[in-house]
């Protein structure tokens, strides 16, 4: 099976596609720091049928991603995010020409990231739509991070896990 038609890319880019996801993705990553790639993992799990991830889980998730995050995709995005918005003395025509090869590498980056967090657990199967499973591996994740869920967060995370699971809305079970 090559990359591009692995379960999981194909999972990520159908929700990712959604309305209001792509949004939701930026933001959150922006807002809070997490990973896009981390999230779509927490809900195809559950959606294929994995259940909830452990604490350990997303642990050994978090670690195998950290490096390739902060080393690979993060300077390709900061470069992306650089010719977006300033010249630095080239003309704009030619950062018209580079800007593609570099949102490409940035792209290729995030689907390695994907293949990683994929070979972390079984092929679980067809969908079987564990809505509560991903709600609670979402709750994991953003403990793992220390991060306080409030309103916007919860909002963006609802918006993601409803392009997967009808109706289902993000609420923090921790206390």
């Amino acid at each position: 099976m090559s990359a591009s038609t692995h379960p999981f890319a194909d999972f990520s880019a159908r929700v990712y596609r959604k309305p209001g996801v792509a949004d939701a993705c930026l933001f959150i990553q922006e807002r809070y720091g997490l990973n896009v790639n981390l999230v779509l993992f927490c809900l195809w799990v559950a959606d294929r049928g994995g259940g909830a991830l452990t604490a350990g889980q997303i642990d050994t998730a978090m670690r195998r991603v950290i490096d390739w995050e902060a080393q690979v995709i993060e300077p390709l995005r900061a470069i992306r995010k650089t010719c977006r918005s300033e010249a630095l003395g080239v003309p704009e025509f030619l950062l018209q020409m580079f800007a593609p090869q570099i949102e490409t590498a940035e792209l290729g980056a995030a689907q390695v990231e994907r293949l990683v967090l994929a070979s972390l657990v079984p092929d679980t199967g067809p969908s079987t739509g564990e809505a509560d499973a991903a709600v609670r591996s979402l709750d994991t994740y953003v403990g793992k991070l220390g991060i306080a869920p409030d309103a916007q967060l919860a909002e963006c995370l609802t918006a993601i896990l409803q392009a997967v699971f009808a109706g289902v809305r993000y609420t923090a079970n921790r206390a």
